[in-house]
């Protein structure tokens, strides 16, 4: 799917004369590389991706249980490698997780391949029981739909924040708003005005529901543009190059 989501993002940027540049893809390793690792001094922290229940009954031994839904919440150490496996080849999950990490700072991400079953028929131990104290639960997020944003483009209660790196915004960017890279945001939030409404739109949606999960958790009023810039792009609404650092 999020391989799916990019072309389909690429394909309507490059219809509205724009360029995307390509995101690095998540380094995968095999279970035989994986026990050498966890057998090693500086073994990695792996992380089941999958529900509590699934957990419990068989996860790798040492791995902590942090569901893909609410990872950003689960307090994974950012300066240790990372190993994020779920059920099988066919999972989705761990890659979703792997994302959903990398545009908050987190640099050392890696993917199981084939997931536990593939664990499993490397014939390497599976550990029973345990569980996770859950986390709260993530902040519902919004979407503004673009007819509407561009109505309240006007509006100086409301503000539009560009989460992508400063080359893109460069490139083009939305009328009036201002460059916000999701990695900068928590420091930049100091200075915003919880008065104003807040909608925050990227090429990416999981780099922008996590910035506005982000503002969200610290009491600020935020949506997610639906569609993100290459719907806004399409429609040819009103937008501007240059700006930024």
């Amino acid at each position: 799917m999020p391989k799916t989501y990019m072309r389909i993002a690429a394909a309507a940027l490059l219809f509205a004369g724009l360029a995307i540049p390509a995101r690095a893809e998540i380094g995968v390793i095999g279970p035989a590389l994986l026990n050498d690792m966890l057998s090693s001094g500086n073994a990695p922290t792996v992380v089941d991706v999958r529900g509590a229940s699934d957990f419990a009954k068989g996860h790798i031994p040492g791995a902590v249980n942090a569901a893909y839904n609410t990872i950003e919440r689960a307090g994974l150490p950012k300066d240790a490698a990372l190993v994020f496996y779920c059920g099988n080849d066919q999972c989705p999950l761990s890659h979703l997780a792997a994302r959903t990490l990398e545009p908050l700072g987190y640099k050392k991400l890696l993917v199981l391949g084939g997931g536990l079953s593939a664990w499993e028929a490397g014939g390497f131990p599976v550990d029973l029981g345990g569980g996770i104290a859950r986390p709260e639960p993530s902040p519902k997020i919004s979407f503004l739909q673009a007819g509407e944003l561009i109505k309240r483009l006007s509006d100086k209660e409301t503000r539009v924040i560009d989460l992508r790196p400063a080359g893109e915004f460069r490139i083009a960017h939305i009328s009036g708003a201002v460059n916000v890279p999701l990695e900068t945001l928590e420091g930049a939030a100091a200075s915003f005005s919880k008065e104003k409404s807040w909608t925050v739109y990227d090429v990416d949606n999981e780099r922008a529901k996590a910035g506005a999960r982000l503002l969200l958790a610290k009491g600020f009023e935020a949506k997610v543009l639906s569609g993100g810039l290459q719907v806004w792009a399409a429609r040819k609404y009103p937008m501007e190059s240059g700006g930024g650092k």
